[in-house]
């Protein structure tokens, strides 16, 4: 699920294209989270969970596409829109903690609490 770029130097680099970056790399994240067996792994995961119902997988495919579908949360990654604009990089890890995070308020709908 990780994708994983060369780091990518540029002498100015502007906040459109910075933005542009994440949500690129978040929206491929999304997409690889949306393929059955990606998804039941990532689960099994960070959740210790091997299935959920197939409703409640519907409901999480949706709710990610809606995210996919949605602008950039600017304040939820601001530190690393700062940090990349500061180390002058359009590249970041898809393992990224941020992108997690957002992911993770997703996914906590749907996981039975032990």
């Amino acid at each position: 699920m990780e994708t994983n770029r060369p780091i990518e130097k540029i002498g100015e680099i502007s906040m459109d294209q910075i933005i542009s970056s994440i949500q690129e790399i978040r929206n491929q994240q999304i997409e690889e989270l949306k393929k059955e067996p990606i998804l039941l792994a990532f689960l099994e995961h960070y959740y210790d969970t091997l299935m959920i119902s197939d409703v409640k997988k519907q409901f999480l495919l949706k709710d990610l596409s809606e995210l996919k579908n949605s602008p950039l949360d600017l304040s939820h990654y601001s530190s690393l829109i700062t940090h990349m604009k500061e180390t002058k990089t359009t590249t970041i890890a898809g393992s990224h903690k941020l992108f997690l995070s957002e992911l993770q308020n997703i996914f906590q709908k749907y996981i039975s609490k032990r």
